[in-house]
């Protein structure tokens, strides 16, 4: 039984995955990705995607948040309300699963308390506000010990991932202590060609906030039937992570493009961008136009 973590698409690798023993996926939430990882984010058809390969998911939000620059109350307020409302609206995460915030970096005492606490203050203000005080999710934090056990003590996290360095403050007294969910493995690793990190389960905390999705693995195939459209928007047209303008975009088609696509409502189309069987996302379906012969 493998948990890991990456922040690249695990699409295409699932089945390797499965067979490698991987049992759960932990992936991001964030605000937007970057140049240096261009599909952090988790979408709607990856999660369904490895549910439907018969894993489960963990989450952590992280936009930087590598030094004590990147925490306050307000950024944490942020973080917690843009991370609920995804998980919800584009995920469909479960009740009672978590979402874990990175704490990056081997925060001191004087960080702790004027950055990172108020930080998770925010992010704990933001889950009450949505949920009119009951929240849905578990808060988590993935940081060193000393950070962990300072949120915990303060009832501001109930889940616990210890970042790979042992070095960090008080992350060996955690590790002996059992005071911790999951715990990052050093060093980093690859497995079936995706870059990655591994982790251990606390056996003794084994609910560490990991979710599924109730998907069949059928919904994630379009019919080989399904006939080439083509791009017919004027600029390139918006390709989503789920039939609907709520849902992220994560990445375009260009003008000309030939796609296959299935109707998937009244508006919207999904979209194999490989004609490999499998689904890359979503798009409006004014702008696609089927090409015949």
């Amino acid at each position: 039984m493998l948990i890991i973590d990456t922040p690249y698409n695990t699409s295409k690798k699932l089945k390797d995955l499965f067979r490698e023993d991987v049992t759960t996926i932990i992936r991001y939430y964030n605000f937007s990705n970057s140049k240096t990882f261009p599909e952090k984010c988790l979408t709607l058809i990856e999660a369904q995607s490895i549910c439907a390969q018969g894993m489960s998911i963990a989450v952590v939000f992280q936009q930087r948040q590598n030094n004590a620059d990147d925490f306050s109350e307000l950024k944490g307020y942020e973080a917690g309300r843009r991370a609920y409302r995804y998980a919800q609206n584009d995920i469909g995460q479960p009740e009672g699963s978590g979402i874990y915030f990175s704490v990056d970096f081997d925060a001191s005492g004087k960080e702790i308390t004027e950055a990172i606490i108020p930080y998770f203050l925010g992010v704990q203000r933001a889950f009450a506000e949505i949920s009119n005080g009951e929240p849905a999710y578990r808060i988590g934090v993935y940081g060193s010990g000393a950070t962990s056990s300072a949120l915990s003590k303060q009832k501001l996290c109930s889940l616990v991932w210890l970042a790979m360095s042992s070095g960090f403050r008080g992350t060996k007294e955690a590790i002996k202590n059992g005071a911790y969910h999951i715990m990052q493995k050093a060093p980093a690793a690859e497995l079936s060609g995706l870059d990655l990190d591994f982790n251990l389960i606390n056996p003794e905390l084994t609910d560490f906030g990991a979710f599924v999705l109730p998907v069949e693995p059928a919904a994630l195939r379009l019919n080989k039937s399904t006939g080439t459209h083509e791009v017919i928007s004027r600029t390139s047209l918006r390709l989503r992570g789920g039939p609907g303008t709520n849902f992220a975009v994560i990445g375009s088609l260009k003008t000309g493009q030939r796609v296959v696509a299935r109707s998937a409502g009244a508006e919207w189309s999904s979209i194999d961008l490989e004609d490999d069987g499998l689904i890359d996302g979503f798009a409006a379906s004014a702008y696609l136009k089927e090409v015949v012969g």
